[in-house]
């Protein structure tokens, strides 16, 4: 059986990538004026969360087949968004936004996940 860890990283994932995929495609469309709300240049956001997307559906993967490295992955994505909100924001006091504390709790769980695999082996 699974640890309720496992199933929490899937359901936050899936948001991630979704919603990856949504913010690529507002910086392509710039979508409500996106473009024009970030610090950085929007063409570099667009690219890295299109990387970014494809780099959680790989840690998905990952973790649909329970690998080692994969808590790994999600611990490094995580700490890329947490980064990338400030770095996009262009603050180091940031509006907390949802993709913010979902990044947050990918990073906790993963945390949790990889200490308590690494203890079972």
């Amino acid at each position: 059986m699974r640890p309720w860890t496992w199933y929490l990283l899937v359901i936050l994932t899936c948001e991630k990538i979704i919603q990856h995929i949504a913010v690529t495609l507002a910086f392509y469309y710039d979508w409500y004026g996106i473009r024009s709300q970030v610090a950085v240049n929007p063409n570099l956001l667009l690219v890295l969360g299109a990387i970014v997307a494809v780099m959680f559906m790989i840690s998905l993967w990952g973790m649909l087949r329970r690998t080692k490295w994969s808590p790994g992955l999600l611990i490094g994505l995580a700490i890329f968004d947490i980064v990338g909100e400030f770095i996009a924001q262009g603050l180091l006091t940031i509006l907390i936004t949802i993709s913010f504390l979902v990044a947050v709790a990918i990073l906790t769980l993963a945390l949790i996940y990889r200490r308590r695999a690494e203890m079972e082996r």
